[in-house]
């Protein structure tokens, strides 16, 4: 179904990802707003069957978008393991790939262009989560040591974190949303149950969904706000 909706422009941005074959499976699909339209569809799943970057098992999972300078699109795919730009008249390009299966999980552009891209980590291991920061094409930064990161935001030059879950002497346990900097994480809040994705509202707060995997019988599906 529709993992992510970014308006945009005059138009909303929906992000499929589903089993293979599925309508709109692992695609991006704009929406005119004005007339309810689509516009453009992306289709990720068939570049990835035709092209496979990362070299390993035919999989894409497209995860977050973002806007540059020059409208292009910039695109994460967790699956298929890289980072692509997209205009409507070259089409897809291969930005990066991570053939070790970092799985990247969103991407942010900063003010200058500079891009910042999380990361899962391979085999969601704890630590093997991290945000690696790029310019002109060249990693300048990693910020490592993070776990199961879903989401960041990049909020002037404040970087916001989202780790899905943090392993405890039970397991996986509630995850939360840090502040990364060079000097390491700041925990924003924690003891969140599963939280995703992140989003800054008009009124300053932090938005954060919750419940995206079912750790225990009393978390469900929500949003927290959090007030800096």
């Amino acid at each position: 179904g529709i993992y992510r909706a970014i308006p945009h422009d005059g138009s909303l941005w929906l992000i499929y990802t589903a089993v293979p074959g599925a309508f709109y499976a692992d695609s991006i699909v704009e929406i005119d707003l004005a007339t309810q339209t689509a516009r453009t569809v992306i289709n990720l799943g068939a570049f990835e069957a035709d092209n496979n970057p990362d070299g390993n098992e035919i999989d894409s999972n497209v995860t977050d978008i973002a806007w540059a300078a020059d409208g292009s699109l910039l695109i994460s795919d967790a699956g298929a393991n890289t980072l692509y730009s997209w205009t409507a008249d070259a089409g897809l390009a291969v930005v990066a790939t991570w053939s070790e299966n970092s799985v990247p999980t969103s991407v942010e552009i900063g003010e200058d262009g500079s891009v910042y891209v999380g990361f899962l980590g391979a085999g969601l291991a704890p630590g093997a989560g991290k945000i690696e920061h790029w310019s002109n094409g060249e990693l300048v930064e990693t910020f490592g040591g993070l776990t199961t990161v879903t989401d960041i935001l990049l909020d002037g030059e404040d970087l916001y974190a989202v780790q899905m879950f943090l392993f405890g002497e039970q397991g996986p346990g509630p995850g939360n949303v840090v502040k990364v900097t060079a000097e390491g994480a700041e925990v924003v809040q924690g003891d969140l149950p599963a939280p995703f994705a992140i989003a800054k509202g008009g009124d300053g707060a932090l938005y954060v969904t919750t419940g995206t995997l079912v750790m225990g019988p009393d978390i469900t599906g929500g949003v927290y706000k959090i007030f800096q």
